[in-house]
């Protein structure tokens, strides 16, 4: 007899064609209602949650959706979205003089939003800022080595890293600039930029609020207000795009989207995957790592529960990042094979009954919670015990963080990653190193090979990373990938917007064009 899950599986496929149709058909289906009453100077954007911090030198957790980078604070340099390459911002060039000295020639004219004036020394102490260890930066994360930054003049900065950094002009573009009268030693819940927009208030729970800033630098935006409202239920998050409480609704279901053109869809270069710990039994075992590789059916749990916004993949970075593999096979779903790795660790005394916590957090993405349920089913029909356990984002956060600490319950992490940057050094050293800050691996080879793929170039080092990931997959199996992910948005009617691979981090309310 099929259980419940196995059920919703066979059934999910059309079930979701279904919805598809009823919304083509429903009144809202079109999202013609409009926006009732709407504001055409307000911008308003329905979001999953609100952030879990709004220090700008943690905005790489933008759980999704990015509010303030682009908008109300802005970095050295940015990727252009459509070709990957690091492009100019506030910095307007650089050279590499030495292997760890380079020179960046700062954009002038430049005011933060409190008048102070953008020039080296402030982009000199931002950088000292994040780099400070006791603040505990997430974007740090981006950088392995620190390094460090000093005015030459007004419009010159001069920055020494620790050794050669290849990508350096495109690392440094996870430093947001903010204004040098923020705390050096303490986060801000007031950010304050040089972006086109000024944060005005944040109200936890409800919503978050940013005006035009009239002296920005660049191109004046058109909406004088962005508002973002926090609707955690994907279904409520949509209903606000289709009646109009919402300009744009982001991001949603499949099952709630719409068969015209207010539907976009768009790659962020994320990837679904697990995170096993390796220090507490039964995962500490090679063989049971294995095993759940082989035991989670992601060909047939991504057709039937993911859609056009999955498509199933044996590695944790997308084809646009330079450590992704060509042509690289995982190991495919044989839940006999499974089983048989089960059964030989448990032979070899590994306690293979003992319980292990799915962690996951409330907002993964849009339909998680079904996913994971499957993929719960599979692994529970080869012998092991999954319990799901979902955190709101801060506790969240915390769990992943905590890798391989001594009185944590043994557990499996689903995280979704993106790597907007197409570097695979804004993945591999913190999630395979031995010091990455959400790793569970202690691999003295894969370090090696991180460690000198961090200082090459070009095909060498793509070839570095590929190497260190096919030997994380195959040797280690710490990581255990289910899904490339595609992402949906809903736009209001009279609402244009082009959402690209940089979305996930920066959404930028000045590109959007309200059309009423």
């Amino acid at each position: 007899m099929l259980t419940r899950t196995r059920r919703h599986l066979a059934v999910a496929a059309g079930g979701i064609v279904s919805v598809l149709l009823a919304a083509a058909c429903s009144p809202g289906g079109d999202a013609q209602a409009g926006r009732p009453g709407g504001n055409a100077q307000t911008l308003t954007i329905a979001i999953p949650t609100d952030p879990t911090s709004l220090d700008p030198c943690d905005s790489q957790a933008a759980d999704g959706v990015g509010t303030l980078r682009r908008n109300v604070t802005e970095s050295l340099t940015d990727v252009d979205a459509a070709t990957g390459k690091v492009v100019p911002l506030l910095a307007l060039s650089w050279r590499q003089d030495d292997p760890t000295t380079w020179t960046f020639k700062l954009r002038p004219g430049v005011k933060f939003q409190d008048g102070t004036a953008f020039d080296a020394k402030a982009a000199a102490f931002n950088i000292k800022r994040t780099m400070q260890p006791d603040l505990g930066c997430l974007n740090l994360g981006n950088i392995p080595e620190p390094f460090t930054a000093t005015a030459v003049d007004a419009t010159t900065l001069k920055v020494v890293t620790k050794g050669p950094d290849p990508i350096l002009p495109l690392r440094i573009g996870w430093i947001d600039m903010v204004s040098p009268k923020t705390s050096m030693t303490a986060k801000t819940a007031h950010p304050v930029g040089t972006g086109p927009y000024t944060f005005v208030r944040r109200t936890p729970g409800t919503d978050m609020r940013f005006k035009r800033f009239d002296r920005y630098w660049g191109t004046k935006a058109q909406a004088r207000e962005v508002r973002y409202v926090f609707r955690s239920e994907a279904s409520v998050r949509a209903a606000t795009g289709k009646t109009g409480e919402a300009d744009i609704a982001v991001p949603i279901a499949l099952q709630d989207a719409t068969e015209n053109d207010r539907t976009r869809s768009y790659t962020q270069s994320r990837v679904f995957f697990l995170r096993l710990d390796t220090d507490k039994p039964p995962l500490n075992d090679l063989k049971v790592r294995q095993a759940i590789g082989y035991a989670i059916d992601k060909k047939n749990i991504v057709k039937a529960l993911m859609g056009k916004t999955g498509k199933p993949t044996d590695q944790m970075v997308a084809p646009t990042v330079n450590g992704y593999i060509p042509g690289y096979k995982g190991p495919g779903h044989d839940p006999a094979k499974a089983k048989a790795l089960i059964g030989q660790a448990e032979g070899a005394g590994v306690d293979t009954g003992r319980r292990i916590e799915l962690i996951s957090r409330n907002t993964l993405f849009p339909g998680s919670g079904d996913v994971l349920q499957a993929i719960i089913q599979n692994l529970k029909d080869v012998g092991l015990d999954i319990k799901l356990t979902e955190l709101d984002e801060n506790a969240y956060r915390d769990k992943i963080h905590a890798t391989n600490r001594s009185g944590q319950p043994v557990s499996i992490t689903a995280v979704s990653h993106d790597n907007a940057f197409a570097d695979a050094s804004f993945s591999f050293p913190k999630y395979l190193s031995s010091s990455g800050t959400v790793s569970t691996i202690r691999e003295s080879h894969l370090d090696s090979l991180l460690r000198q793929a961090d200082v090459a170039e070009g095909a060498e080092r793509a070839s570095l990373y590929q190497q260190a990931a096919r030997w994380a997959y195959e040797r280690n199996g710490a990581i255990v990938p289910v899904a490339e992910q595609f992402s949906l948005l809903l736009l209001n009617r009279g609402v244009e917007y082009k959402p690209n691979g940089l979305t996930g981090i920066e959404l930028q309310a000045s590109q959007v064009k309200l059309g009423r």
